[in-house]
């Protein structure tokens, strides 16, 4: 099997693939467009997108260890064919039922088996930049979701929306295994595999120690107010700030801008600042806009500049705690490490959906949301990262 050298030709393979399967978050396009077109209620549309993100999730676990026995190319390829083939036969489906196998599983399960390969394998090619690559990696995967709602939108003007499974699913299937083709590890990284340095720890290690338990409660407590904002935003511009349906539709936008710009930036303020301390700046925005949200009194300016902050704080975390892991536990298992921390992200989507129906109403649900990632800031500052560590043990 041949090998690439270019860590360029590398990044452009990696971020290809990882583009692709933004195209799980303009959902919403197409359960309007299965409602319209066959009648189907709005629970039967939500549950194959949720389901495929909570199959998303789980999926990483395997896709991880792939990730780290065969490397990248092979766990592309893999991801490749599920989502594009779950796109495909989601083509042919006409009940509720199907859907949720042939997108909630299948196509789910595909992107959780490329999502791993660009974060795992772009911090290999770029030790030295692993916050701006990685936020640059979980960016494109954000800014992908913009592209997507304008491309389906425009498709379903004119075609089906079985038409635009079918074409969508071909044409995604081919740009994953392309990047597959132009994606693996270093050479010098696949010579050194068996290496593990004293700095690395295995999944077993890592989940033994007490940071792996505060890294991933954290984790857990810092996506659900995010989770809960982006995936409601309209509805939300309608309840609480009694915005119009159509001005309401704009804020998905913003916010998925917000988002990804924000990923980018995140990661690159980390390589200069610290992991760690970009999180708990993270923590403060994140709280503080969504305490102003739960006391906006239908102000427009005030929604839109927290519910800006909630997604710029879903962006950063979503680039940091990627970096954070590679950083505390090492390269050498990464992408099965960080199949297990990110299991903390399908909790929080469950956990988001629960804590709404309990509290009844938005403002309660931002009330609880903000003290739980105050929690989370709480848990930063019990963690100390690898660099404080050694400083502490050299100052000894």
């Amino acid at each position: 099997m041949y090998t690439i050298k270019n860590k360029y030709i590398v990044l452009i393979g990696a971020l290809l693939a990882q583009v692709t399967i933004a195209g799980l978050y303009a959902w919403s396009i197409f359960g309007t467009a299965l409602q319209t077109e066959y009648g189907w209620s709005d629970d039967a549309t939500f549950f194959p997108y949720a389901l495929a993100q909570f199959v998303f999730a789980f999926s990483t676990l395997l896709s991880g260890r792939i990730v780290d026995k065969k490397g990248p190319r092979m766990a592309l390829l893999i991801g490749g064919i599920l989502y594009g083939g779950g796109l495909i036969l989601s083509s042919f489906v006409r009940t509720p039922g199907l859907l949720f196998i042939t997108y909630g599983v299948i196509t789910g399960a595909g992107v959780g088996f490329v999502y791993v390969c660009p974060l795992s394998t772009l911090i290999k090619w770029f030790p030295k930049y692993r916050g701006m690559i990685t936020g640059l990696s979980v960016g494109v995967f954000g800014a992908g979701s913009i592209v997507f709602k304008e491309i389906l939108s425009t498709s379903l003007l004119t075609h089906t929306v079985s038409e635009t499974f079918m074409t969508l699913g071909i044409i995604s299937m081919g740009l994953i295994i392309v990047g597959a083709l132009l994606t693996n590890n270093p050479s010098g990284f696949v010579k050194s595999a068996a290496a593990k340095s004293e700095n690395d720890f295995t999944t077993a290690e890592m989940v033994k120690t007490r940071k792996f338990k505060l890294t991933w409660l954290m984790y857990w407590l810092a996506v659900i107010p995010g989770l809960l904002v982006l995936g409601a935003a309209k509805n939300i511009g309608i309840e609480v700030a009694g915005l119009e349906a159509s001005v309401a539709s704009g804020v998905i936008s913003l916010l998925a801008i917000a988002n990804a710009s924000s990923r980018l930036v995140s990661g690159t303020l980390s390589d200069k600042l610290g992991t760690l301390n970009m999180l708990k700046i993270v923590f403060v925005i994140t709280i503080v806009s969504l305490l102003s949200l739960s006391f906006i009194s239908g102000s427009i300016v005030i929604f839109y500049l927290g519910a800006a902050g909630v997604a710029v704080g879903y962006g950063g975390f979503l680039a940091l705690f990627p970096t954070f892991t590679n950083q505390e536990f090492g390269s050498f298992r990464y992408g099965s490490n960080y199949g297990v921390i990110y299991q903390a992200y399908g909790l929080a989507a469950l956990t988001g959906i629960l804590i709404k129906r309990l509290a009844g109403s938005y403002t309660t649900t931002f009330i609880i949301s903000a003290i739980a990632a105050a929690i989370g800031l709480g848990i930063s500052f019990m963690i100390k990262e690898r660099a404080a560590e050694k400083s502490i043990k050299k100052a000894a």
